[in-house]
């Protein structure tokens, strides 16, 4: 068994690690304000964890008692610094609107409440005063936290700001499918220990929630990078200094990050709904304003 907590261990940081060097590649490839709050989310659950692990090999040896000391105020501070990001990722992702009660506004309200459970729990813990309820006080811990986690990946899955690029929007739906599947399981561990299902004590279920979204991170920076089939990279937006310089048309914008996903001009003619003339047209077009000869050389200099 510890030889399969130590193999857990090695794919869940290495994954971390490249998961983080995901988001660093998609920021220098993207113009998104979501990119940077999104890395320093996962690094924060990187930290995190290192802490508790830490955390529970020091009791373990009996170097801490289990109330806590300088672990525990580490563990929740990074706690609160998550569910701050998790604020901020909100704010930037959700389109703005005048409508008081919406999927954003009720994810940051819970995420509130979680910080301030968060910051309870660590005045209750460094009090030294057993709780009366505390089954009660950890149950509703574990359910504020399932809430704040489903509501935050149903904005990850609902609108996004149209200023962020369109290539950031299938990550936000991958981590929203993955945070909503997975944002019960805090809740799950705890009802386990509750009843008395033995459980690996150095293995928490939210670990595969952080898993989960590393190899979101991962599968995102290899789908923006991989090669198209005529050996060019994925263009996913026209940056939009190249659009003014170059005097492009909405549609000869669309057209290009067509072409730029790899599609072929009858792939392009079906989603537009236009014949694929008139999709050669626009593509000659394009050629001629940007000087380009090839799709290669077209991608290239709309890059640039």
């Amino acid at each position: 068994m510890r030889q399969f907590l130590m193999a857990f261990y090695v794919i869940f940081f290495s994954t971390g690690f490249m998961g983080g060097a995901a988001l660093v590649l998609l920021a220098l490839r993207l113009r998104s304000r979501l990119t940077a709050p999104l890395l320093v989310f996962q690094l924060l659950f990187l930290v995190g964890t290192g802490l508790i692990l830490a955390y529970l090999s020091a009791v373990t040896s009996g170097f801490v008692p289990p109330e806590g000391g300088g672990f525990l105020g580490g563990i929740m501070s990074i706690n609160i610094a998550i569910w701050i990001v998790v604020i901020v990722i909100i704010r930037r992702t959700a389109p703005r609107t005048r409508r008081r009660w919406t999927p954003a506004a009720i994810a940051q309200l819970f995420a509130s409440l979680v910080i301030v459970k968060t910051v309870a729990n660590v005045i209750v813990a460094t009090s030294g005063q057993p709780l009366l309820a505390e089954d009660a006080w950890l149950l509703s811990t574990h359910l504020l936290v399932a809430f704040g986690m489903a509501s935050f990946g149903v904005v990850l899955r609902g609108p996004v700001n149209p200023a962020e690029p369109a290539a950031i929007r299938p990550l936000l739906r991958a981590y929203g499918i993955v945070t909503i599947v997975l944002a019960p399981l805090g809740f799950i561990e705890f009802a386990l220990q509750t009843v008395g299902i033995p459980w690996l004590q150095d293995l928490s279920l939210d670990h595969f929630l952080y898993l989960a979204w590393n190899i979101v991170s991962m599968s995102a920076a290899i789908r923006i990078l991989r090669p198209t089939p005529d050996g060019s990279n994925l263009l996913e937006e026209v940056p939009a200094e190249r659009i003014r310089a170059l005097g492009l048309s909405p549609r000869e914008v669309e057209m290009a990050v067509m072409i730029g996903r790899g599609l072929t001009n009858m792939e392009i003619a079906e989603k537009l709904f236009i014949s694929p003339a008139t999709v050669r047209t626009h593509i000659y077009n394009l050629y001629q304003k940007v000087g380009a000869g090839s799709r290669v050389e077209l991608l290239n200099m709309l890059r640039d």
